[in-house]
């Protein structure tokens, strides 16, 4: 029995409820005929007449009740001790005392005032008691007892209700006193009701006939969103459909008393376990949905974030169940889901209204539906807000609604998204022609490039001339020339332009005529160089070029350079079996109009081999260096001179085959990353 300061907050929660309720809670019934009880083993002055039952009556005004944490307790005892027991009114309110660990006692009388037998069936709507004991207590004092709850078997059930129903059969004349233990570890809700068979089997139907209509609606939206994502490969539709399959789907059929209904009848302690882990589950699911719905990977960083350390929460607590109490880990998670609901909340206000992410409006109007129900369902588990049609239906309704209005977003993102694509389908297109333009445009700099190189190599006695180009790109930025100057002299002119495509190949023809109004002062390279500068200064949008100009007297064996910022020339002399650079000073060409080129003049000798080139070959060797680590720290332009210096006495033929050869090995997996152009002499 309790003690007198557990009855004295007992007293007191009633009074709460009580005023919760005053406004919201109205009696839909009228009393049936009632008269004083004689039987004194329930207080109760009120005898409910069987014969002017009309539909369900709920009994709620008509019981009284008494707690107690002594779960040895039994009937007989409490016959035995009737007048030490100190019971309660409900005070007209649906009992609903919360998570609690006291065992509850209820009772009322009943009787039949007919002629003929009268069966009623007594009921309790709500599915997650643990154990209930059916008590008929007869006019001599003797009793019986039907036990039933979610801890039982669904056979051990007198009715098949997703609830728990007593089927009382009342001889004409009979007066019966009713008690019903309750035990649970869940919210101890206690709405009882009486109905004759008949009606009762009516409310029944029609309830199932409601549930069909959720389950029905949920399964619906389940399988079109799975359709959709199907069609759409978008992430966000499978989430929901996993959200949808644990929070709309399992964990409603455990909280509405469908598991056992349907699909585990004869594991009592299955169906008991698993009312927590679909519980956690349908928590953790609740996360990915959230945040690819509101795309709060990109729409806030920081809230994505925030969400995954969150989602640890009930993935931990999910690890926790099997090691901690049932009741605690339904209450850490009425708590969290609660913290939840309003934390979503606030944020998909964020990115609907702050952040203007349209798809996320019909979230936020969904998840305040949700809220709205899923707490109203909440606090009625936890105590604070009483048992009525409005909290006991509230979840379900507003998951109801709130499939329906996910559906409006995320057919809104389908819009989205096609519109999207759209674009991209347009702005491909645009590109597409772009491209076709851009490619018929680098086939006419091509060409041009083409007209602007030498169409053949001049042959002279005393010479051998090789010379090699490899672009870049279709359209390289490298230029070169070689002009015969009668029988024994030779102009040569060597460039890069800065950049490559269509606006090098420019570059080049304007160089190319440059150098050929120049051509009258070929015996004097710096003055070829100066003309060429003065020529594209201002004309070259600010861009630069480096150049090497070269004259050769062959009768003389004679050789002029001039540079412009160009890499220096290497002389491969015959007699002395070395090489040398050869670079004299100079600044680069469209630096300045004023610009003076100074020349250097060296004798050859038969044998001796000049190369002219390009910095793109170089990075070729540099290249090699990066993928040989046996090179230990020189640049490309060192292993260039090692290179030649183990074959500077090769026949030029076979001098310019092996370099080409070793430049197309370099550039065989990947394109060069210049432009590179070599030019070959060798004196007779």
């Amino acid at each position: 029995m309790d003690t007198k300061s557990t009855l004295r907050n007992r007293s007191q929660r009633s009074s709460v409820l009580k005023g919760i309720c005053f406004f919201s809670f109205t009696f839909l019934f009228t009393l049936p005929i009632v008269a004083e009880s004689k039987n004194q083993v329930c207080p109760s002055q009120t005898v409910l007449e069987a014969g002017n039952l009309n539909g369900k009556l709920d009994l709620s005004p008509h019981l009284k009740y008494f707690s107690t944490n002594n779960s040895s307790l039994s009937i007989q005892s409490i016959i035995d001790s009737r007048e030490n027991l100190i019971f309660q009114d409900t005070m007209g309110v649906i009992p609903n005392f919360g998570n609690t660990n006291l065992d509850y006692w209820f009772c009322f009388h009943l009787s039949n005032n007919s002629a003929f037998v009268a069966n009623i069936i007594t009921f309790i709507k709500y599915p997650l008691l643990d154990e209930i004991d059916f008590y008929d207590i007869y006019s001599d004092n003797s009793w019986g007892k039907k036990s039933q709850g979610r801890l039982y078997p669904f056979s051990a059930r007198e009715v098949k209700y997703r609830g728990f129903g007593h089927l009382v059969s009342l001889s004409p004349g009979e007066t019966r006193t009713i008690f019903i233990r309750v035990e649970t570890e869940s919210s101890m809700s206690v709405p009882v009701y009486i109905a004759k068979e008949k009606d009762f089997y009516e409310f029944a139907m029609e309830d199932n006939i409601l549930q069909g209509i959720y389950f029905g609606i949920v399964g619906v939206m389940t399988l079109y969103n799975l359709f959709v994502f199907f069609l759409v490969k978008d992430k966000a539709y499978i989430y929901y459909v996993v959200y949808l399959v644990f929070s709309s789907t399992l964990f409603q059929l455990s909280l509405n008393g469908h598991l056992p209904f349907f699909f585990l009848q004869n594991h009592p302690h299955v169906v008991w376990s698993l009312h927590n882990i679909l519980y956690f589950i349908f928590l953790i699911t609740a996360f990915p949905m959230c945040i690819s719905m509101m795309n709060l990977k990109e729409n806030s960083p920081t809230t994505y974030k925030i969400f995954l350390y969150l989602m640890g929460f009930p993935i931990l607590g999910l690890l926790l169940l099997p090691v901690l109490p049932y009741r605690f880990m339904n209450q850490v998670g009425d708590i969290f889901s609660m913290f939840m609901a309003f934390v979503t909340l606030l944020v998909a206000y964020y990115i609907a209204f702050r952040k203007k992410f349209r798809p996320a409006r019909f979230f936020f109007l969904a998840f305040l539906v949700v809220i709205i129900g899923g707490l109203a369902s909440l606090l009625k588990y936890m105590g604070f807000l009483p048992v009525n049609v409005f909290t006991e239906n509230s979840f379900q309704i507003s998951m109801a609604i709130e499939v329906n209005l996910m559906a409006f977003g995320l057919g809104d993102r389908i819009s989205m998204v096609r519109k999207e694509k759209e674009k991209i389908q347009i702005k491909a297109e645009i590109d597409k022609q772009k491209l076709i333009a851009f490619q018929k445009e680098l086939v006419l700099a091509q060409k041009l490039q083409e007209s602007t190189l030498p169409q053949q190599i001049p042959e002279l006695s005393g010479i051998k001339i090789k010379a090699g180009y490899i672009p870049a790109s279709l359209v390289g930025g490298d230029f070169y020339d070689i002009a015969a100057l009668g029988n024994s002299e030779i102009s040569c002119l060597i460039a890069d332009v800065t950049g490559h495509g269509v606006p090098a190949a420019i570059e080049a023809a304007m160089l190319k005529i440059a150098y050929t109004s120049s051509t009258q002062f070929a015996s004097t390279p710096g003055k070829i160089l100066e003309r060429i500068n003065q020529s594209l200064v201002g004309n070259y949008k600010n861009q630069f070029l480096t150049a090497s100009a070269i004259y050769l007297d062959l009768n003389k064996k004679l050789l002029k350079v001039a540079n412009a910022g160009h890499p220096a020339l290497y002389w491969l002399k015959h007699k002395d079996q070395s090489i040398q650079s050869i670079r004299p000073k100079g600044k680069l060409i469209g630096f300045s109009k004023e610009l003076m080129y100074p020349e250097e003049v060296y004798e050859l000798s038969s044998g001796d081999k000049i190369l002219l080139f390009t910095d793109g070959l170089w990075e070729t060797w540099e290249r090699d260096e990066k993928e040989n680590k046996s090179f230990a720290d020189g640049s490309g332009e060192k292993e260039l001179l090692k290179w030649l210096q183990e074959r500077w006495d090769e026949p030029l033929a076979n001098l310019y085959q092996m370099m080409e050869n070793y430049i197309r090995a370099r550039i065989r997996t990947t394109s060069p990353e210049d432009d590179i152009t070599f030019i070959l002499f060798e004196i007779l």
